[in-house]
């Protein structure tokens, strides 16, 4: 999916909102329906929610008010899923999800923990990589197969701990992790003037980490360097050399602004 560079501007009241996502302390919902409104401006919100609250009616009125039961009920309800053999944007998208039964694990999951609070449960994201998963009371969940995990069974990721790789997703974890799967897409078309969209609300998520806000800063140099533009460039490096606390990143970026402007100069003659 490609599209001209006009079709990609940061609507700054979605940024504004990604930025009231850690000072507001919103809920996963909130995390989703943001990044839902990055794949379709149109989104129907209410419809999301009223959507969620009939599952929770459903769960209530069958009994199914233990990890057990909310799984079967969204199991029989058509949640529990095969792996995607071919994602695209809606996958990132709970309204698609709630039309469709199809997303991410990571978007099945904010449907997961949303339904299992509204029935009293404690219930979180999970941050292993590569594969979202999710806490219900004791049990670890998989969304996508709805079914729960031995943790034990788990691959283990060199250079993590147990601990770091079920560590616990904050809202504002899971909305930075749910646009870097829009760029993951966006990376496959090499489109990359929607992936400097997404990195714009990823900056309005980390405004206030410096750490996090400079690598964000180094990926947009990059991506201004693949559009060939280079002044773009120069402006995302010289930002990230400025905040960043990371002397390797710094070094990184001013060889790269070093690079840009001998490029700029041409050779001598």
């Amino acid at each position: 999916m490609q599209g001209t560079s006009s079709q990609y501007t940061a609507d700054p009241s979605l940024v504004e909102a990604f930025q009231r996502l850690s000072e507001d302390s919103l809920n996963e919902l909130e995390a989703a329906l943001l990044v839902a409104r990055v794949v379709d401006a149109d989104i129907d919100i209410e419809r999301v929610r009223e959507r969620i609250a009939s599952l929770e009616a459903a769960a209530r009125s069958q009994g199914a008010v233990d990890v057990e039961g909310l799984l079967d009920l969204l199991r029989a309800q058509g949640f529990a899923q095969t792996s995607l053999a071919d994602v695209d944007l809606s996958h990132s998208s709970i309204d698609w999800l709630l039309q469709q039964h199809q997303g991410l694990p990571i978007v099945v999951a904010v449907l997961v923990v949303t339904v299992a609070r509204g029935l009293g449960m404690l219930a979180e994201g999970v941050n292993y990589p590569g594969h979202f998963l999710l806490r219900v009371d004791d049990a670890l969940i998989d969304p996508l197969a709805m079914a729960v995990v031995d943790e034990s069974s788990l691959r283990k990721i060199p250079g993590l701990t147990k601990d770091q790789m079920l560590s616990p997703a904050s809202p504002v974890t899971m909305a930075f992790r749910m646009l870097n799967n829009l760029k993951a897409y966006y990376m496959r078309f090499e489109n990359w003037s929607a992936m400097l969209l997404v990195t714009a609300y990823q900056m309005g998520i980390v405004h206030d980490d410096i750490a996090l806000l400079s690598l964000v800063y180094f990926e947009r140099g990059e991506y201004c360097q693949r559009m060939n533009d280079n002044d773009a460039a120069l402006a995302e490096y010289a930002r990230c050399a400025q905040l960043s606390p990371e002397a390797e990143l710094v070094a990184r970026a001013n060889a790269r602004m070093k690079q840009l402007l001998a490029d700029d100069r041409g050779p001598v003659h």
